[in-house]
Parts: C-alpha cells; sequence; structure tokens
C-alpha cells in the first residue's frame, strides 16, 4: 500500500534516487510604506485640527488670564497693601473686564454691590463680609483705617480676583448697576 507523497516515491525501483524538480526560493517584493491607508491620513488630520484648536485655546485662555494674574501677583507682592489700595485694585482689574463706562460711575456701596454681583452665589457672602468695613471706612480718613480691616480687603480682594475672574457672563443687568 502507497501513501501519497510518501518519501518512497522519490526512489526508483532500482534503487536509484530522481531528482525532485524544486525552484529556488524567492522573497515577496518589499512592501512599500507608501501610500499609507487612508484611515492613517484622517488620525493625521484629526491629531493635527486638536493640537491646533487646543493651541489656539491655550493662548485665548492665557491672554484672557493675564490682567486677573497681574492683579494677583500686585496683590501677593504687596502684603503691606491697605483697603483703599486694594479697592482701587478690584476697580482696575474690573474695568479690564467690563466697560467704562459702567465701573466709572460706581464707588462705595454700589462698587461692593456690583462687584459681588459677580462672584458665584457661594462667595457672595463671604466677600461681602470681608469687604464691607473697607468700603464704609473707605472715604475716611486715613488714621481710622486699621491692619484687620486690611487684612480682611486683602483677603476679599484675592476672593473676588480668583472666583469673579475672567468674566463668564458679560452680560451685566441695569438693576446692579443703579
Amino acid at each position: 500500500m502507497n501513501v501519497a507523497n510518501s518519501p518512497a516515491q522519490g526512489i526508483a525501483p532500482t534503487g536509484q534516487t530522481t531528482q525532485l524538480q524544486l525552484h529556488d526560493i524567492h522573497l515577496p517584493e518589499q512592501v512599500s510604506n507608501f501610500p499609507t491607508a487612508l484611515g492613517w491620513w484622517i488620525l493625521l488630520v484629526i491629531v493635527l485640527v486638536c493640537s491646533f484648536w487646543l493651541f489656539k485655546k491655550f493662548k485665548k485662555d492665557r491672554l484672557l488670564n493675564a490682567k486677573k494674574n497681574q492683579a494677583l501677583a500686585a496683590l501677593k507682592n504687596n502684603p503691606e497693601l491697605n483697603a483703599n489700595d486694594c479697592i482701587n485694585l478690584l476697580k482696575w482689574a474690573a474695568m479690564q473686564y467690563f466697560s467704562r463706562e459702567q465701573l466709572a460711575k460706581l464707588y462705595g456701596d454700589n462698587l461692593q454691590q456690583f462687584l459681588q454681583a459677580q462672584l458665584p452665589t457661594q462667595h457672595q457672602h463671604s466677600f461681602n463680609t470681608l469687604s464691607i468695613d473697607a468700603f464704609q471706612a473707605q472715604y475716611q480718613s486715613p488714621d481710622c483705617s486699621s491692619s484687620e480691616v486690611d487684612k480682611q480687603c486683602q483677603q476679599a480682594t484675592k476672593l473676588w480676583l480668583t472666583h469673579a475672574l475672567p468674566v463668564k457672563n458679560l452680560t451685566v443687568n441695569s438693576k446692579e448697576l443703579s
């Protein structure tokens, strides 16, 4: 019983071996990297667009926060700011984000109410508590200012600069300005 493709097939009946008809080994052609599949090109475009968008967003946020960071640096670098200086710093920072017409006419309690309205609701009470003495003593003689009022006003200034800026919603009601 002969099995197909058995090793005994290569041997002739007389005991002589016959040569097998084998061809040389051929290597496949080199696979080219180009043209790359369409999916990779689409992925590359998506990555480039996202990178460009993130760069623009980062740059916009940096420009938007520049004046806020400048005011915070002024507050941090001058620990001896009195209450009037803190209020002036608050007004300067607010003028960088709001129109001059809105803020130029505000002073005292009206300015405090405007600033308080720009804060998120969870920080409004803290700002009011910390800054009320400073706004009341703003137009009194400088001798009446105490270091405790100055410290509280510095805390209120830092709170407002940190949480109210940059402005999320630029629409301001006319009732808030009265």
